[in-house]
């Protein structure tokens, strides 16, 4: 059985899996009823979300995206976006929700100051990509939601 690292989704500390509450902050572990527990997240503040690998002609939604990784999917919620993404007329959605077992790839990215990570996951049969970037000041969240998935990817050997 893998070990999963969790962290806090209020101050980001590590916490045992079993914990219920945090030990630095006090704040409550989160298990759904469908055993879905949250492991970390961050944002909204300097979030952005592209629908493929970023890239000078990519577009991206600055929506301050709130990023949510559970032990069942990392998932992404607008909260405060000046436009709300349901009236994006393009394919460039900031609400997302990708289950782990579908992710086949996983890669650090980067443009310009911005930081992230690249997923690539499938969907029936089909492949889709997001990238998940963040301003300098959010660096740390990124790399430890990165890392996070890393750990908790299922194998593909």
């Amino acid at each position: 059985m893998k070990c999963v690292q969790v962290y806090c989704s209020k101050c980001g500390a590590e916490i045992p899996e079993s914990d219920q509450f945090c030990a630095q902050c006090g704040n409550a572990t989160s298990i759904g009823v469908s055993g879905e527990k949250e492991l970390y997240s961050f944002g909204p503040m300097g979030v952005e979300i592209c629908s493929k690998r970023p890239s000078m002609f990519a577009l991206m939604t600055k929506n301050m995206t709130k990023i949510t990784i559970t032990n069942q999917r990392i998932y992404g919620s607008p909260k405060g976006s000046f436009v709300p993404s349901r009236l994006l007329p393009f394919k460039n959605s900031a609400e997302f929700s990708i289950p782990i077992d579908s992710i086949v790839k996983i890669e650090q990215v980067g443009l310009g100051f911005w930081k992230g990570f690249w997923v690539q996951y499938r969907d029936g049969n089909e492949n889709h990509e997001i990238s998940i970037l963040s301003s300098p000041g959010n660096r740390h969240d990124v790399e430890k939601a990165y890392d996070l998935l890393q750990h908790t990817k299922p194998s593909t050997s």
